[in-house]
């Protein structure tokens, strides 16, 4: 049975949860810290460290004191659903205690906190990285429904990222669950991303995630929900929400978009498309196609890859490469055939020191592309 356990050495409280685990595996201590990492409509997110490996995790701590047994069955009930989730795009389940005060669980760190946090940080994103988003909630969303369970608090703040760029979707628990779950007759979750049907309770379902995420899209582009211009109190929203034909979509959005987002918020959700049919739609299909150079390669000059077309006719020593060879500089010889490069393999890349010499050709291989720069001086090349 798990425990937890407060230290308190120089008059500062500090937490240690234990979690024993059923499989016979050692137990787990985390030690919480003071940062407070995000706050939610039932408790806060905490960063603690695992004591035996010195891995970051995150632990969502939640006072239990002054809920009725239903709404702690109810949020039980959704850290069970939980433990049972594995996809690279959901947040971690790690273990779980509850005590007489809280209900600790402890997940998965994204410690580069929520798109909301990146909102507020950056602005508004462009309609090319929202796509590139929306793939990914989509294959998360696409795992939920198939495992019959409702996200139900799809938003910006409920979806995080790493420092790798991966997104994490997480959870309100007491708010998500399983589709065939008996359904509360409280409304739950945010107005401005709740879907129609939801207002008048006739209970969640996918559809209704499909409504949020088109909510959700609009709040990426423009920086705000649907209806934000409205008033804080939640009936107008909630009105507007049902009596509209659908949410206000933005001007800037591109044609493609516009579709995409007036097909999510068809009213009657049995005519909403589900998830595997928006993965296949022509906007995020068009998004998959980029025109131009790669902006973040190009600013980088080293590293512009040059299209077949571009490549031009290499001078360099006549020598046959291999992949631990990437770097010729001879500008006197002729130009070797392409079936040298033949036995490169594909995705090799590497550097190796090099001395220049003025006027000097540098041919460079990354991934297989041919990046051709000219010597200026002894701290700059420049990039033909």
């Amino acid at each position: 049975m798990p425990s937890a356990e407060n230290i308190s050495p120089n008059s500062i409280a500090k937490v240690v949860i234990t979690i024993r685990r059923d499989d016979g595996k050692p137990p787990m201590h985390f030690q919480l810290s003071n940062c407070v990492i995000g706050r939610g409509r039932l408790g806060s997110v905490y960063r603690a460290v695992n004591l035996e490996t010195g891995e970051l995790v995150a632990v969502k701590r939640i006072p239990l004191r002054g809920m009725s047994e239903d709404e702690i069955r109810r949020i039980m009930e959704d850290v069970d659903l939980f433990s049972m989730l594995s996809h690279p795009c959901i947040v971690k389940y790690i273990g779980a205690y509850r005590d007489a005060i809280f209900l600790n669980v402890v997940q998965e760190l994204a410690n580069r906190g929520s798109l909301g946090q990146t909102l507020k940080t950056f602005g508004k994103l462009t309609e090319r990285l929202t796509s590139s988003y929306v793939t990914k909630i989509l294959d998360a969303l696409s795992y939920l429904h198939r495992m019959n369970i409702v996200h139900g608090d799809l938003k910006s703040s409920k979806i995080l990222t790493t420092k790798m760029g991966e997104l994490k979707l997480s959870f309100t628990f007491g708010v998500s669950g399983g589709i065939n779950r008996q359904q509360s007759h409280d409304i739950v979750g945010t107005p401005n991303f709740l879907a129609p049907e939801l207002i008048e309770q006739q209970g969640a379902s996918p559809a209704s995630d499909i409504w949020a995420l088109a909510c959700t899209i609009i709040e990426l582009l423009t920086g705000r929900p649907p209806h934000s211009e409205i008033d804080s109190r939640l009936s107008a929203v909630m009105f507007r929400v049902v009596e509209d034909e659908m949410p206000p979509i933005p001007d800037e959005c591109s044609e493609g978009l516009k579709g995409f987002l007036r097909s999510c918020f068809r009213k009657d959700p049995n005519e909403r498309p589900d998830v595997e049919q928006l993965r296949e739609h022509a906007w995020l299909k068009d998004s998959t196609v980029w025109s131009g150079e790669p902006r973040s390669l190009e600013t980088l000059p080293f590293l512009r890859r040059a299209t077949d077309q571009e490549k031009p006719t290499v001078t360099g020593a006549a020598m046959k490469l291999r992949p631990s060879i990437k770097t010729i500089i001879d500008e006197q010889d002729s130009s070797p055939s392409s079936s040298k490069y033949s036995d490169l393999e594909d995705g090799a890349h590497s550097f190796v020191p090099t001395k220049f010499e003025k006027r000097k050709m540098v041919w460079s291989f990354y991934s297989c592309d041919f990046i051709l720069m000219e010597y200026v001086d002894s701290c700059h090349l420049r990039r033909l």
